[in-house]
């Protein structure tokens, strides 16, 4: 008796697995079915926007050669129109050029400068060593002369106030053989307006207010016009600086479009001009009749 009951219950048993494991499979199959769908439904989907990125990134190319193009007209027409627009606007005027720091070589704006009828009197670079007070008071002593006060503010002081007044001190040939300035032009002539070029690989701020500052200052007390001028790749901006000692500037002299805005600036529309985020337009407004 107890063994056929065994059998029942083992029988029942295994029907019941058995229907577990058939839905189970079926419940699987239908899965894998509804899985295969989705994934179908999705990739389709992908391959939609797909196609339709596609389309875009070509709309988009050719929007960028479309501005290239009007971009390389625009420079195109700038470069070839520029000495016109600049032509006899500083006729006359002697300029002096300050490099104020020797990272970047600005002095180029020469050719610019005397293109608009104006004569570059000299271009003075002031290099590193210029604020080093120990080596400054080294040289003032075997020269047997006397500072009172701060020997970088004393040596930036002479150098602007020869330059302004064409009155050369005798104190620049040591200067230049020591490796503190370096000198190109005639400093024995008068200046009417003052080019100061910035910028630097490092910041400089402390020797902003070394030597900038004092260089503005003197230009200043002697009624000199004064502007600040930068390459537009430099590392370290000098313009905020220069803002601050509230004198006009641009920021791109490097590029054409800077130096129109500089010859512009110059000719008595003050301002800052330029690229970068401290500039108040591209170039003055002017007025060519």
């Amino acid at each position: 008796m107890l063994p056929s009951m065994r059998f029942y219950i083992i029988s029942i048993v295994s029907i019941f697995v058995a229907l577990g494991i058939g839905i189970f499979i079926g419940f699987t199959m239908d899965t894998q079915e509804f899985v295969i769908e989705q994934q179908e439904i999705i990739n389709e989907i992908i391959e939609s926007q797909f196609e339709t990125l596609i389309n875009e990134n070509k709309e988009l190319k050719a929007n960028v050669n479309t501005l290239e193009s009007e971009n390389e007209y625009k420079d195109e027409y700038i470069n070839l129109s520029y000495e016109s627009i600049i032509k006899g606007k500083l006729e006359g005027l002697k300029v002096g050029i300050i490099e104020t720091s020797e990272d970047y070589v600005t002095s180029g704006i020469g050719r610019d400068l005397e293109l608009a009828g104006a004569k570059v009197i000299n271009v003075t670079t002031l290099n590193n060593n210029i604020i080093d007070k120990e080596k400054l008071n080294n040289l003032y002593k075997r020269l047997n002369i006397n500072v009172s006060k701060n020997p970088v503010e004393t040596t930036i002081t002479t150098i602007t106030e020869s330059i302004i007044s064409g009155v050369s001190s005798p104190i620049f040939e040591d200067l230049e053989k020591e490796d503190f300035i370096e000198t190109i032009g005639n400093y024995e002539e008068d200046i009417d307006y003052l080019i100061i070029c910035g910028g630097s690989y490092n910041d400089n701020s402390k020797r902003i207010n070394q030597v900038d500052r004092i260089i503005v200052g003197i230009a200043k007390k002697y009624n000199i016009p004064i502007m600040g001028v930068e390459k537009s790749n430099v590392n370290y901006s000098y313009i905020s600086g220069y803002k601050d000692l509230d004198i006009s500037t641009v920021d791109n002299v490097d590029m054409t479009i800077g130096k129109v805005a500089m010859i512009l600036a110059m000719e008595g529309i003050g301002g800052h001009y330029g690229i970068k985020n401290t500039a108040d337009g591209v170039i003055p407004y002017f007025n060519k009749e």
